[in-house]
């Protein structure tokens, strides 16, 4: 009788219940610029532009400030140090630094507010960035404004914005400056930035 209810209910046009289905994310359609904290009471500043992503990480335990130029779609991260002047070293972008623009599917889970902003809680369900249960609040306009990851049945709260401006990006923002050496990471090296990700879990 139990495997005829199903039939029976679409039969006399009943509702079935049904689990959500994953989604694909949503993700940014519009330009801005943001200041959230993240980890270990660091403060970090981000501006976006279609696919390029500019951070700069400083304050709290950082030993010193990180500035970032990231390309979403190449996965590539430049990244430029005080202590190594005209030089951005470039390798895949850890998976750490992706918290603050998560990608993948998920399910809405709630609503929420955010810096001001109205944003849906998404239950991260699938995504190569993040690889522990996590939801992230992200506006109508697919801004992620805060993101938790779950551990042992708790959340814990690894990037928020405090302050959000949306608008067109200087692209002088996204080069580098003048006369600065790129040097790429092989992945034989790739300990270096992975490390320096932590910095964002941790």
């Amino acid at each position: 009788m139990k495997r005829l209810a199903p039939v029976l209910a679409l039969a006399c046009g009943w509702a079935v219940p049904t689990a959500a289905l994953a989604e694909p994310l949503p993700v940014p359609s519009v330009d801005f610029s943001l200041k959230a904290r993240v980890q270990q009471g660091a403060v970090m500043d981000m501006a976006h532009s279609g696919s390029r992503v500019r951070v700069h990480i400083s304050g709290g335990k950082m030993p010193s400030a990180v500035l970032g130029i990231i390309d979403m779609q190449r996965g590539k991260m430049l990244m430029m140090l005080p202590d190594i002047p005209k030089t951005a070293v470039e390798a895949e972008l850890p998976p750490a630094y992706r918290t603050a623009l998560p990608r993948g599917e998920g399910t809405p889970a709630g609503q929420d507010r955010v810096a001001g902003n109205d944003c849906t809680v998404w239950k991260i369900e699938k995504s190569q960035d993040i690889d522990t249960p996590a939801f992230a609040c992200i506006t109508p306009d697919g801004i992620p404004l805060r993101t938790e990851v779950e551990n042992k049945g708790k959340r814990h709260l690894v990037y928020e914005a405090t302050a959000l401006t949306r608008g067109p990006q200087n692209p002088s923002l996204f080069a580098l400056p003048p006369g600065t050496k790129v040097m790429k990471v092989p992945a034989s090296a790739s300990g270096l930035m992975q490390g320096l990700g932590k910095f964002l879990n941790n």
